[in-house]
């Protein structure tokens, strides 16, 4: 069971309330009975909830009308975008006397200007839309997830997502220019300034990116750009221990200048577990490791000598002992199976059995 507040035995709502709110917004709005079954379990199966009803709001006014109804009613608010989160923050409890908020048709990309590198996006985007929107005006958006063909905008900044890109481009709170933001009290704070340099009083939209819907629902941003990808190089390497990885993620940095966008580090156990059950996986290297990294190098420029970078560090740490075997992607379908294996080890820990999911920060070098 999960708990429902301070108060075990909440009060039920008056039924009429659902009729009213669905009167506030208009037809095709909110769902009620069987059909709000999809919008209470979480991506895990592990949470069951109950609601009142599920709004689906069109547009960041009617989202802030529902939060001012809410308010005034003494309702609580669960808000949902793409609904692929691992610890059912986004499902409501089992009291029944909740409104789901779902964003899923907030989901215009309202603006994109490749000059200014910005776009502004609505929180029900997929974030898959978005790297495709920067895609075609030849610009890159570089926050990527696992669940990017199905999570929501809205959800990646109220979690703050890093992603595999946070090395170089840092987490969701380093994209984001501006926001509009729904408050409690059905005020709309605009503030979707593409600004680069802007030096005026609070920022507050950083109250905002993480804090998971508590103090508002983000209802659309700004969000910044970088130059289109036009090379990359990516390599799999064996390491004895994380020890290990921190140096050669050093290395690297240094003999790329800071070229390096994605290094992940690997246990044995998620080899085995994606080769198991994950078509199409296979181990990279011929031999079992305790460790490994994935280490991939990107560049704007088509010319830059990204794979003789990599090949002479991963070289050099070979020599050294920190690297004990690595394998480089010599195509695209190489690369795209090394991510495919990092990709699908949550979804292969599910399979599995039972698993325990965190996100824990700590400083690089105190990682091993």
């Amino acid at each position: 069971m999960r708990p429902t507040g301070n108060n075990p035995h909440p009060v039920p709502p008056d039924p009429s309330i659902v009729s009213d709110l669905a009167e506030l917004l208009g037809p095709g709005r909110l769902l009620a009975g069987t059909d709000v079954e999809p919008f209470l379990v979480d991506h895990r199966q592990l949470y069951h909830g109950r609601c009142l009803a599920v709004v689906q709001p069109h547009t960041a006014e009617e989202v802030a009308r529902v939060l001012g109804f809410c308010n005034e009613h003494r309702l609580g608010v669960v808000p949902q975008g793409g609904n692929t989160g691992y610890c059912g923050g986004a499902t409501p409890d089992e009291s029944g006397t909740q409104i789901v908020v779902s964003l899923a048709r907030l989901n215009r990309i309202r603006r994109v200007d490749p000059l200014n590198y910005s776009l502004i996006a609505e929180a029900g985007c997929i974030l898959a839309d978005v790297q495709r929107a920067a895609d075609q005006v030849e610009r890159y958006f570089p926050l990527s997830l696992g669940s990017e063909g199905s999570c929501q905008i809205g959800g990646n900044l109220s979690t703050n997502a890093g992603g595999v890109h946070v090395l170089r481009y840092g987490m969701m709170r380093e994209l984001v220019l501006g926001l509009e933001v729904a408050l409690p009290d059905g005020r709309l704070l605009t503030s979707l300034t593409s600004l680069r340099k802007d030096n005026t009083g609070y920022d507050l939209k950083s109250l905002f990116l993480g804090a998971e819907g508590t103090l508002g629902i983000i209802t659309a941003a700004s969000l910044k750009l970088f130059p289109r990808i036009r090379s990359s190089a990516t390599a799999f390497a064996a390491i004895a221990e994380p020890r290990a990885a921190v140096q050669v993620l050093a290395l690297l940095r240094e003999a790329s200048g800071d070229r390096i966008s994605s290094f992940e580090l690997v246990p044995r156990i998620a080899i085995e577990l994606t080769t198991r059950h994950i078509p199409g996986v296979r181990d990279p290297l011929d031999e079992p490791h305790p460790w490994y990294v994935l280490c991939e190098l990107t560049s704007s420029r088509t010319a830059d000598p990204l794979e003789q970078m990599l090949t002479e560090c991963l070289g050099a740490a070979l020599q050294d002992g920190l690297v004990l075997d690595a394998a480089l992607a010599r195509s695209e379908r190489e690369r795209a199976a090394f991510w495919k294996l990092r990709e699908t080890i949550p979804e292969a820990q599910r399979l599995d059995g039972a698993s325990l999911k965190h996100d824990i920060s700590v400083p690089v070098a105190a990682i091993p």
